[in-house]
């Protein structure tokens, strides 16, 4: 498999969405899987016009995501590594990537 681009998308593309790169990075990694996973936060204007596997955000921009990425995780707490790893591990299963 080629690398896995992941999205994490907030409104601005800088606070919310780095915080949650590193933890989704984090999360990835504890999957120790077989290929490179590239964790890049940006806002919801950039990420329409950047090719990508997976975004992850929130409820409010979840809609907009899908429109233009068919694989979108929404999370509720961006600190809750638990609910990260959950639904990152949730993915990896639906798309066989485990």
């Amino acid at each position: 498999m080629a690398d896995l681009k992941v999205l994490t998308v907030c409104g601005a593309g800088v606070g919310t969405s780095t915080l949650l790169r590193v933890n989704v990075d984090e999360a990835f990694k504890s999957f120790a899987l077989p290929f490179r996973v590239q964790v890049i936060n940006t806002s919801m204007s950039r990420a329409k016009g950047t090719k990508c596997d997976l975004i992850i955000t929130f409820e409010t921009f979840s809609a907009e995501a899908r429109s233009f990425c068919p694989s979108v995780v929404v999370i509720k707490n961006l600190m809750d590594k638990e609910e990260l790893k959950t639904k990152i591990g949730a993915y990896l299963k639906e798309k066989k990537l485990i």
